[in-house]
C-alpha cells in the first residue's frame, strides 16, 4: 500500500532527526499536493494505524493542502524543548 510505504519512511526520517538533533520530535507539518492521490483523511487513517501504541502516537501533526508540488512534503519538524519534554 503507498500511503504505509510513505508513513514508513517518514517515521524513519524522523528518527533520524531526533538522533541528530538528540531532541525529540513534537510536531510536523506536511504538505499535500492537490494533484496527489493522498487526500489528508486518507492519510491520517493509516498514520494513526502505523503509531499505534508507539512513541508517535502523540505526534501533533499539521497537514496543509497545497495547489501544486510534490505529493507529500515535510515542511517543518519542532522538536520539545526542555520545558515540554517534563
Amino acid at each position: 500500500m503507498h500511503e504505509t510505504h510513505i508513513v514508513g519512511n517518514i517515521l524513519r526520517y524522523l528518527e533520524t532527526e531526533e538522533k541528530s538533533f538528540q531532541k525529540p520530535v513534537k510536531k510536523i507539518s506536511i504538505a499535500l499536493s492537490e494533484f496527489g492521490g493522498i487526500s489528508k483523511e486518507h492519510f491520517m487513517e493509516h498514520f494513526k494505524e502505523a503509531v499505534a501504541s508507539s512513541k508517535w502516537q502523540s505526534l501533533d501533526i499539521e497537514i496543509k493542502k497545497v495547489p501544486y508540488g510534490p505529493e507529500l512534503e515535510i515542511t517543518r519538524i519542532e522538536f520539545a524543548t526542555a520545558e515540554t519534554q517534563k
